[in-house]
């Protein structure tokens, strides 16, 4: 790797609300992908925005990165591992 590049991880936005169990399924798949350094991540609680409560609702856990829905109610670490790699590719449109 040549000094001074540096790759930008993707982010993911990670749309949840309490007392959901997808959700904490999803979490701990997310929180193993940061583990390995294969994205950053943030938490939303959609119960806390009115046009996000909309949009996603009862959709929830929804993983959102570059404004891209990747997954809704599951995702398993190598469909998520799979899909961080086609985006770090730039594979995913």
């Amino acid at each position: 790797m040549t000094s001074g590049t540096t790759v930008a991880l993707p982010h993911i936005r990670f749309m949840t609300r309490r007392d959901c169990c997808l959700c904490d399924d999803a979490k701990a798949v997310v929180v193993a992908a940061v583990e390995q350094g294969l994205c950053t991540w943030e938490a939303v609680n959609v119960d806390t925005d009115k046009a996000l409560l909309v949009r996603y609702g009862m959709d929830v856990p929804v993983l959102v990165c570059e404004d891209k829905v990747l997954f809704k109610h599951r995702v398993t670490e190598t469909e998520l591992q799979d899909a961080l790699l086609q985006i770090q590719n730039g594979e995913m449109a």
